[in-house]
């Protein structure tokens, strides 16, 4: 699902719209030297090696002073709950398939019903590379190390991306840093996302279609090499595959429709290899598709809102030009214009950058080629919700029928927007002609989007109750019995469960959805993310009896709940290493035989 697919060729299908002035548009500014016909293949390698080293060194200089001296303790991630989704999942599925259990339905939460993690992002095709690092070091490091490593990778890729359509190596650098740099990538990694913000195979299968049009690569090894691509990402988030489906396949109308005609039968033969890709992908994600669709389906009880996923009124779009938290400025002003993690942020002078690429490169074809493309996912990512008269307008809604995508958030489109602009910039620079006005302007635009080292936005810390830590919870729990987590915070019960390598099954689990059927939703959910505010007596009770509660670990909850506790359980709590524990015993029956 190359999300460029329509930009295969734009540095060789670029011509002006005027016909007498095919001479004007040449395609890339000098010829690029990593087509198979040029010398110095050893050159091109020393430049991807030292473009990647330049882009993990500013990974690491500007994020990891947050993390890399607390790895195993804290998160790199503004806040702990989502990302205890993922350190949960990093320790799953080694643990899954090591111990030869479903690792796509699971009731090592929400016992003992358990839960479709094929609607969950589960990640598998980040959870088995790094299994070395978390059998070695644990889950936590896995994680940081994955949130330090996200933005290199996606410069990366997207730095060769622009170094095959520009041909210049300085240009395809600034490119990569305008992607794998840009506020929304950032706002992902704030937001301890690894599924989002390890973007890096978006640009790899435009890169890759790239090379299919100016018939650099066979389609005998395209098709194999974006097939596996492809079912990698939808390992890693079925959303963006989805997402990147629908951009790409609109912007590959847009690019049959603005090229030459000449041009055409180069890009209509391209559709059969792409199909063939996905043919593959398809393949390689049947597991995970079965099990997605045959299986019971999560309900999600939450509702998400806000300029990351959609625009809700006229004045959301003022997002464009107002920096958010995790950027420089918004940490300088965030607070005063309250502004929290704005991932639609583009900067000021990333749009004269702009607009000033479409004033003086408007009588190429690329150029209304990335406009309309460019224009197309804006419109899509401010959603279905934005009306005129009180009637919504937008076309998103009209997608809603759509498997996966109807469940999409709009907003994160704009990923593929900040994409389109890292090529916008790259071909600006890469063009003769006021390069100090260029270069100028273009390092202005990132320094407007760099992110906000200023202030601890980065870390926050997920202590282990010593009665985890050390292993004394052995004492009061048995092998694979269910327990309920109570925590205040119902961020670190799945933190909790990975790091004690499941040796007993939750009955609840955070995943932002609850699986099908819970009565009521909202209140079961609340209590299955180990919060009891506002929970009854009865309704605590219940929740025991239908999930077959054998233990209750309770973590720095106020003396009033440890006593409502004890009047549900009719058991005295005991106090131990930071936790008080009710056992519970054997009340309810055994769980069914195959279950872990």
């Amino acid at each position: 699902m190359p999300v460029l697919s329509g930009e295969a060729g734009l540095g060789s299908i670029g011509s002006p719209v005027p016909a007498d002035a095919s001479a004007a548009d040449p395609g890339p500014a000098t010829p690029s030297p990593d087509r198979p016909a040029d010398a110095g293949g050893g050159r091109l390698a020393r430049q991807h090696l030292l473009a990647f080293l330049l882009f993990a060194g500013l990974s690491l200089a500007l994020l990891g002073p947050w993390i890399l001296g607390r790895m195993s303790s804290w998160l790199l991630s503004a806040q702990a709950q989502d990302g205890s989704i993922f350190v949960w999942m990093l320790r799953w599925w080694p643990h899954a398939l090591g111990h030869q259990v479903d690792p796509l339905f699971t009731t090592a939460a929400w016992a003992p019903g358990g839960i479709n993690l094929a609607w969950v992002t589960s990640v598998p095709a980040l959870a088995l590379p790094m299994a070395p690092i978390t059998g070695a070091f644990g889950p936590v490091v896995a994680f940081n190390a994955v949130q330090l490593a996200a933005p290199a990778l996606a410069s990366w890729t997207g730095y060769l991306l622009c170094r095959r359509i520009t041909g210049s190596f300085a240009a395809a650098l600034m490119g990569g840093l305008c992607f794998g740099f840009s506020p929304f990538l950032i706002s992902e990694v704030g937001q301890g996302h690894p599924n989002l913000d390890l973007a890096c195979l978006i640009p790899l299968c435009g890169y890759l279609v790239v090379r299919l049009v100016e018939g650099s690569i066979r389609a005998r090894w395209f098709v194999p090499l974006l097939g596996i691509v492809l079912a990698v990402q939808l390992y890693l988030s079925s959303e963006l595959i989805v997402t990147m489906t629908l951009i790409g396949g609109l912007f590959g109308i847009i690019v049959l429709a603005l090229c030459r005609p000449a041009r055409r039968p180069r890009l209509w033969r391209a559709i059969g290899p792409v199909g063939g890709a996905y043919a593959v992908a398809l393949a390689l994600g049947l597991p995970l598709l079965y099990v997605a669709f045959a299986r019971p389906r999560p309900y999600k009880p939450v509702v998400f809102t806000g300029i990351g996923h959609g625009a809700h009124g006229v004045g959301d779009l003022l997002g464009y030009v107002v920096p958010g938290r995790f950027t420089i400025l918004g940490g300088q002003f965030g607070q005063r214009w309250g502004v929290d993690g704005n991932p639609w942020y583009f900067g000021i002078p990333l749009l004269v950058l702009l607009i000033l690429f479409l004033v003086t490169e408007r009588r190429r074809r690329r150029t209304w080629m990335l406009a309309a493309g460019l224009a197309v996912t804006l419109v899509l990512s401010i959603g279905g919700s934005l009306a005129l008269f009180g009637v919504p307008f937008l076309p998103w809604r009209l997608l809603g029928a759509v498997p996966v995508l109807g469940v999409a958030l709009p907003g994160r489109l704009i990923l593929y927007a900040f994409l389109l602009l890292a090529i916008v910039m790259a071909l600006w620079l890469a063009r003769s002609g006021r390069r100090r006005l260029r270069w100028a302007l273009a390092v202005l635009a990132l320094l407007a989007i760099l992110p906000n080292v200023t202030s601890n936005e980065w870390a926050r810390q997920v202590p282990v109750p010593g009665l985890l830590a050390t292993g004394a919870y052995h004492g009061y729990v048995r092998p694979g019995e269910t327990v309920w987590l109570v925590d205040p915070r119902h961020s670190r019960e799945m933190i909790w469960q990975a790091e004690t390598g499941f040796s007993f099954r939750q009955a609840g689990g955070f995943f932002g959805v609850t699986p099908p059927g819970l009565r009521p939703p909202a209140a079961q959910a609340q209590l299955g993310m180990g919060s009891v505010t506002g929970a009854t007596v009865a309704s605590i009770r219940a929740f025991l009896v239908s999930h077959r509660v054998g233990v209750v670990l309770m973590a720095e909850e106020r003396p009033y709940v440890a006593r409502m506790m004890a009047r549900v359980t009719h058991v005295a709590g005991i106090q131990r290493d930071g936790m008080v524990i009710f056992q519970l015993g054997a009340r309810w029956p055994e769980r069914r035989a195959g279950q872990p």
